[in-house]
């Protein structure tokens, strides 16, 4: 069998989707697999080195791509354009010998557009995230109102796009939010399997465990600097925190000089970093000073900063809300409810006292964060519970041919 692997982007340094078509492209090549991945032309570059040539196909931009990209709000059609020219491109080979796989993006509404007589699964779908009720001042007009017709819509699409009813798996990272979503898409119920969203690379494992009570009571942040990434209400939590405690930054973005002026304004500079991107290979090393992990994300999908700590032994402290909720336990995370601002920055800095005058529960974190990374995340783990559901998609292909022939 022949595994075509089709994501909009696939790079170390396109984001946290990107990273995984990469790795999972990757994982497969070292297993013996026979996969190709289909991706952009403006993925070439970063994908130098990473990948064969000869295991990429790139898709360029279509008339009808350049268009959207030119004209004031098309661009969010580019995506559905994109798979236009997959499906043009997939129906290249035969039908009997590959399955197509669509990995990213994650959204149910994605309109992937598969060739007819093709077997292809598609996820893992982590959509259906938005703001907790006590943070919809967030979020922006475009936003509040993809909220309010996400249901119609999706029923709508349903009725048009049979993309669901006809793939053999629809893989499935958003638990129940997702599901519910692609139930009101039409997906039937039994096509569903729940898999992790993404895998971790051996090296995270590799390294010794972080033992967090021997770190000092510094803490960290990761990731780009806009509203629905809670760094403010991280900085605000501090204020509230003993004087031993600090905070570091990691990453860039719109929002920077609103948290650096939030800073000064708080009489913080003495105990905040900003410390710009952290490049990947440098994660396991530059968080493994650290106590914990501070991750008040208001609409994460997953969070493979969260697995990723979780693999090296650092403590995360993350919202119960969305993607982190379902990587970890009450043993394994210290999470802090979603109610409200006030509420998040008392309780964020409540769960830094805690951890800054208990280290011992900063080990604990530590050790049943490992355990279960070890036990659930490695990239050969996950890579093979997608790869196995186009495996039987394919199987179920060769059984049916044969019955057929027999007939």
């Amino acid at each position: 069998m022949k595994l075509l692997v089709v994501s909009t982007n696939a790079a170390q340094t396109m984001g946290g989707e990107a990273m995984k078509a990469l790795q999972y492209m990757q994982q497969l090549l070292a297993d013996g697999r026979d996969a190709t991945l289909i991706t952009h032309e403006r993925c070439r570059d970063a994908l130098a080195g990473e990948l064969p040539a000869d295991r990429v196909i790139y898709v360029r931009d279509s008339a009808m791509m350049k268009t959207c990209w030119r004209t004031p709000g098309l661009a969010r059609f580019v995506n559905g354009f994109f798979h236009v020219e997959v499906a043009r491109i997939c129906r290249g080979f035969d039908p009997a010998q590959v399955v197509i796989h669509y990995l990213c993006p994650i959204s149910p509404v994605e309109q992937r557009f598969p060739p007819k007589g093709y077997r292809y699964v598609i996820g893992p779908l982590s959509g259906n995230i938005f703001y907790p009720q006590g943070f919809q001042h967030l979020a922006e007009k475009s936003l509040r109102l993809q909220q309010r017709i996400y249901r119609p819509l999706q029923k709508a699409l349903g009725l048009v796009s049979r993309q669901f009813v006809r793939a053999d798996t629809v893989l499935v990272s958003g638990y129940v939010r997702t599901r519910e979503a692609l139930g009101w898409a039409g997906c039937p119920e039994a096509r569903m399997r729940d898999v992790w969203d993404a895998g971790l690379s051996d090296d995270l494992f590799a390294r010794p465990r972080v033992c967090p009570a021997e770190n000092p009571a510094h803490f960290v942040w990761i990731g780009r600097m806009v509203p629905y990434k809670g760094a403010d209400l991280a900085i605000r939590a501090l204020s509230q925190a003993p004087q031993e405690a600090r905070l570091t930054l990691y990453g860039d973005g719109p929002q920077r000089a609103a948290l650096e002026a939030l800073v000064r304004d708080l009489g913080l500079s003495e105990r905040v970093t900003f410390a710009g991107w952290l490049a990947h290979e440098d994660l396991s090393q530059e968080l493994g000073q650290y106590r914990a992990l501070l991750f008040p994300s208001l609409k994460e999908a997953n969070g493979i900063i969260v697995q990723e700590c979780m693999a090296i032994g650092l403590p995360v402290v993350p919202l119960r809300w969305g993607g982190p909720l379902g990587l970890a336990t009450d043993e394994e995370a210290l999470f802090v409810e979603a109610h409200d601002p006030a509420q998040v920055v008392r309780d964020l800095a409540a769960a830094i006292v805690e951890l800054t005058q208990q280290p011992e529960r900063a080990e604990a974190l530590s050790k049943a964060a490992r355990i279960k990374a070890e036990a659930a995340f490695p990239w050969a783990q996950v890579a093979q519970s997608w790869y196995a559901a186009a495996l039987a998609a394919h199987d179920a292909h060769d059984q049916g041919a044969k019955r057929s022939a027999g007939g």
